[in-house]
């Protein structure tokens, strides 16, 4: 009996101290489960060497290739207009028509007295033929002969001087109708029909054109010295074009790239600064003379630089750092220096190297030092800019 109490008291320790042996067992796994939900999932990827062209912003604005006031270059009272304000106006198209009556009146005496002259001429011609045949035979005096000659030369002289006025009054008349000098858009008129315009009235209306337009822009002097090595300015003829690129005002880039045409021959000593232009096309008008614009220029010498994504760069009070991987995969913080972007990349100057390991996706759960999971990396992920033709970095 003794045998079966000790026996059954055995068996109630025996599984005292394995059911907590077994909840031992079952908490520690449970820890470690906890322990491996926490550590963070993360992408990783490398630091890699692009060739990219070194670029540089400046403030522009944008201006009209044309700017044109129209104005009266004869007297006379306004007629018509025949366009409406704010109306795109082609090159030759009909904008003003100024009373012609007075100038067409001019343009009939003049073709008279040029008719007057030719008559005049063509008697004195015939004069002068007889003349000569006679003074031949010496049948008239050699003074006769000089005076018909004389007369002759008189009548056509009058002749050139009618047809110079007969031009000079078709070319009055032909003022009476104001066309445009260029193809644009024409602006508020200024005078309205009825009134007695003069040229001294001043502008009946501005004209601008819109394609192709410029977008003028000032480098300062350290700019220039930095850059004009690096083919980014025009300092001698080049095959390929500077190539310019625009942000409109909304933040949208333009979708026409500019070539770079002008830039001044001086530094200006009150600014410091030298004037330079590119010419954009302008099919759409989007682009309106005397808004501003945000310029960045673009070298035509391409530079070998580090790259990471603007998505995997944090930054402190310290400045901008990049988490990368030590031994068994912990995140360490690296403090890099950048010296501009690309597409959506940073450019490195200096923390990191070409290969370095870097966590590029689930970079704000990782802490200093926190050891990291990396997740396997999917097939399609790309690893390199989107943008490769036109890299550009732009200078600080």
């Amino acid at each position: 009996m003794r045998k079966k109490i000790g026996f059954a008291l055995l068996l109630i320790v025996f599984l005292v101290f394995a059911r907590f042996a077994f909840v031992k067992f079952m908490e520690k796994q449970t820890a470690k489960s906890r322990a491996a939900s926490m550590i963070p999932v993360v992408s990783t990827d490398v630091v890699k060497a692009e060739d990219i062209a070194n670029s540089i912003e400046a403030s522009g604005r944008i201006v009209a290739k044309y700017n044109v006031d129209i104005v009266a270059k004869v007297s006379g009272s306004l007629l018509n207009k025949h366009f409406q304000e704010g109306d795109y106006v082609q090159k030759g198209q009909l904008l003003f028509t100024i009373d012609p009556q007075e100038y067409a009146i001019n343009v009939n005496k003049a073709a008279a007295n040029l008719q007057n002259a030719q008559a005049v001429a063509f008697r004195a011609q015939k004069d002068f033929d007889r003349a000569k045949e006679l003074v031949a035979k010496d049948f008239i005096a050699k003074s006769t002969y000089d005076q018909n000659l004389a007369e002759k030369n008189v009548a056509y002289a009058n002749i050139k001087s009618a047809s110079a006025q007969l031009s000079d009054a078709k070319r009055l008349l032909s003022y009476t109708r104001i066309t445009a000098p260029v193809s644009g858009r024409i602006g508020m008129v200024n005078v309205t029909e009825g009134n007695y315009i003069t040229p001294q009235t001043g502008s009946l209306a501005r004209l601008v054109s819109l394609d192709p337009i410029y977008v003028t822009y000032s480098l300062d002097s350290k700019q220039f010295n930095q850059l004009k090595n690096d083919t980014i300015l025009p300092t001698v003829k080049q095959d390929e074009p500077i190539r310019v690129q625009i942000t409109l005002p909304d933040g949208t880039v333009y979708k026409h790239e500019g070539d770079e045409d002008f830039f001044g021959n001086e530094i200006s000593q009150t600014t410091g600064s030298i004037s330079l232009r590119a010419t954009f096309k302008n099919p759409e008008h989007t682009l309106v003379p005397g808004d501003f614009v945000k310029v960045k220029i673009f070298s035509n010498t391409k530079h070998k630089k580090l790259i990471v994504p603007q998505a995997a760069v944090l930054q402190d009070s310290t400045g901008r750092y990049v988490y990368t991987l030590a031994d068994g995969n912990k995140a360490v913080q690296t403090y890099i220096q950048t010296e501009g972007e690309y597409d959506k990349y940073f450019i490195v100057k200096e923390g990191l190297k070409e290969g370095d390991t870097f966590v590029s996706d689930g970079v704000v759960n990782v802490m200093n030092g926190m050891e990291v999971r990396i997740a396997e990396k999917q097939p399609e992920e790309a690893d390199v800019p989107e943008n490769r033709n036109e890299p550009s970095s732009e200078v600080e």
